[in-house]
């Protein structure tokens, strides 16, 4: 029973998926399915609200063949949480987008919540086999969401790209598991850790392949350069509810996974000690995404490529945070994850799904032009949409006092503390990008209120269920921007669970055995600073009465 109610927070999203499908069933073809998007959110809320009540201490799984495969503490509990909010507003966001898009809705629910669990998974695993079966529960369900709408090409196109793409990605993590186990024998995570951190193992070639793969594979999950070609189009050609999900329920998956795989096997004190190091391989990634996201950023014309480039560009800023770890537990020996990226990709995904959101109820009868053009006027049209599509940008920017300042402020700040010597210059250039994003953040404020549509307006949907979506999004941005302090604790306490306990599992030997008394050792040599140099304290008077005769025998000699 205890396994159970451990593993409720999962089983409640895929039960979730197999209600709404019967339900789809049951209801007939022509009825409207807009009821089941309420189902899907009230399912997937439940989810999210049992990972919070199992917060405190986490669960041990007794089950033989469970044991090992998943862990369920507070990280899990946070990312879980987080992924089941994303996936409930993007449900809601689809009960009347689909409709006035021409997408059977039926079908998309029991996707999304099926997607949604296998998100989930995908956090809570340990082990590469139940990690692969959540990614490929994840991403299955996404190829079909991304071409949902069969009468557009730009969605057949999107979903042709994201699966071909996919599979590669696919492909590289299989590939760099196969890698592990050849190096370590096993595939769970703490086992490999344990062997690869092996002064024997740590140099082997299979390892660092390995490492080279799942980098690619789930550098391709959090859309980090150049991993990220498949963005903007699938972003643009998706159904935004869809790419709403992506960007919200996907990349917070991906780096929940990407930092805990990373520090548990590959998380020693040289992680990040240079370019050839895990760490110093995410560094790399980390700022060329930044500078390519903002650089690309600047020059779309449509919303949805922007915030698509906005995406890689915020990738780049995680991944600075888990390049820059932080020091365990206190009174525990070890790293941890930097306590602000928690804290960000809460700050990033609920300031992304309300800007997507926002962009979904500006669909209607079957409007796809995202254009900067088609937003204008919005500000009229629409005042509480044009709003809260303010409010996301603005935090996605990172302006006062809103959460996305307060998700740059801490998450900068803890990369300093880190290590101030060497990461200042990376805050600067992290700073530097966060400026130049202001640019097309602002320009789509500025279309919002100061400029007139000169072709056909895109036509707003009349929806409660996105509006309540978008709402809730733009007030927890608000109230979390104003009173940060739970959610920065929840941080904290996620990032200090993230790294698996390696030290256990070396807490004692498998036999005893009984060995002679050994002599107390010996105390140490005190020694002493002289001249640069350590010395025995007994020694001093010879070496000054040595150094005094070479100086005499080196003076002037007398004529």
């Amino acid at each position: 029973m205890s396994d159970i109610i451990a593993f409720s927070p999962v089983l409640l999203a895929a039960i979730t998926g197999l209600i709404v499908m019967v339900l789809d069933l049951l209801s007939g073809k022509n009825t409207h399915k807009g009821f089941l998007g309420w189902v899907t959110a009230v399912g997937l809320l439940a989810s999210g609200t049992a990972a919070c009540l199992l917060w405190v201490g986490g669960r041990e799984i007794s089950l033989p063949f469970m044991v090992g495969m998943v862990q369920f503490d507070t990280y899990g509990a946070f990312f879980v949480t987080l992924i089941a909010i994303a996936g409930a507003a993007s449900s809601l966001l689809i009960v009347d987008h689909n409709p006035e898009q021409g997408i059977h809705d039926g079908a998309t629910y029991p996707l999304v919540a099926f997607a949604t669990f296998g998100a989930m998974l995908f956090v809570v695993a340990t082990d590469m086999i139940l990690l692969f079966l959540g990614l490929e529960i994840m991403s299955l369900a996404l190829y079909v969401l991304a071409a949902s709408k069969q009468t557009s090409p730009f969605s057949m196109e999107a979903g042709v790209k994201y699966f071909l793409l996919g599979a590669l990605a696919s492909g590289f993590f299989l590939f760099g598991a196969a890698f592990l186990y050849g190096a370590t024998g096993s595939l769970d995570f703490v086992t490999v850790g344990r062997t690869i951190q092996d002064a024997a193992a740590h140099g082997s070639g299979l390892s660092k392949v390995a490492l080279v793969m799942i980098i690619a594979a789930l550098g391709f999950k959090i859309a980090a350069v150049p991993f990220h070609f498949w963005t903007p189009d699938v972003y643009e050609g998706s159904p935004t509810p869809i790419s709403a999900f992506m960007a919200g329920v996907v990349k917070a998956a991906g780096f929940a996974v990407l930092a805990r795989m990373m520090l548990t096997i590959w998380g020693t004190a040289e992680f990040s000690s240079g370019w050839q190091s895990p760490g110093g391989i995410l560094l790399i990634l980390a700022v060329i995404s930044m500078v390519v996201g903002n650089i690309m950023g600047i020059v779309q014309d449509n919303v949805k490529r922007i915030l698509a480039y906005s995406s890689i560009s915020h990738a780049g800023y995680i991944l600075l945070g888990v390049y820059a770890i932080g020091l365990g537990e206190p009174g525990a020996v070890g790293i941890s994850l930097n306590s602000g990226v928690p804290f960000y990709l809460l700050t990033y995904v609920l300031a992304t799904v309300g800007a997507f959101g926002v962009l979904a109820l500006m669909g209607g009868q079957g409007h796809e032009d995202m254009s900067l053009d088609s937003i204008a006027g919005l500000g009229k049209r629409s005042p509480i949409l044009a709003l809260i599509l303010t409010i996301s940008v603005l935090s996605l920017a990172g302006i006062p006092p809103l959460l996305g300042f307060m998700g740059k402020f801490v998450l900068f700040k803890q990369v300093l503390l880190a290590d101030p010597d060497r990461n200042w210059v990376w805050v600067v250039v992290a700073v530097l990008n966060s400026l130049v994003a202001l640019y097309y953040y602002l320009r789509i404020v500025l279309y919002v209120y100061f400029r007139e549509p000169e072709g056909e307006a895109a036509p707003i949907i009349k929806s409660n269920a996105g509006l309540f979506a978008v709402s809730t999004m733009a007030v927890l941005v608000l109230l979390l921007g104003v009173f940060p302090g739970k959610a920065i604790d929840a941080s904290n306490q996620a990032s200090h669970h993230a790294v698996l306990s390696i030290t256990e599992a070396q807490a004692a030997p498998a036999v005893q055995q009984e060995s002679a008394p050994t002599p107390e050792p010996k105390q140490p040599l005190r020694l002493r600073q002289v001249d640069g140099l350590k010395v025995d304290p007994s020694h001093i008077p010879i070496i000054r009465r040595a150094m005094e005769l070479k100086l005499r025998d080196s003076g002037p000699k007398p004529k």
